[in-house]
């Protein structure tokens, strides 16, 4: 039985894997803002190694604030955000909280890029931040 599990609005994208998330974060970026239309994205990372994923993404890539390259893959049907992939951390894949079907296992670990945060958006105090990506 998958840990993780997760598909696409129309379910044309879909994926599992048996990997318990390294890291879970929401990351406040205007990027991520922008790719996902909400406030903040909930991204929780495992090994791409990990994880078996069914039907074709489309993807887009685009350079980080650091310089990394940065692609997202979604749905070239139904358009929902599915992963995230980043040159600075090889071989790891981050799911899209939002997707993923597991509800109880999308349990953020801190808040990222708070320097680009949405004013009015609530954030948990017991939650640890940065105002960029740690290291």
């Amino acid at each position: 039985m998958a840990v993780l599990s997760g598909k696409c609005l129309c379910g044309e994208i879909s994926y599992e894997t048996d990997a318990e998330p390294a890291v879970v974060a929401n990351c406040h970026c205007t990027d991520c803002r922008a790719a996902t239309g909400a406030a903040y994205a909930t991204l929780m990372f495992v090994p791409r190694d990990k994880v078996t994923i069914r039907g074709e993404t489309k993807t887009f890539t685009h350079a980080s604030e650091s310089g990394s390259t940065m692609t997202k893959h979604f749905c070239p049907t139904c358009g929902s955000p599915m992963f995230t992939e980043n040159t600075a951390r090889e071989g790891v894949l981050g799911l899209r909280g939002g997707n993923v079907e597991q509800t109880d296992k999308v349990k953020p670990m801190r808040n990222v890029f708070l320097s680009s945060k949405i004013p009015s958006t609530p954030l948990d105090p017991d939650l640890p931040g940065d105002q960029k990506m740690p290291g």
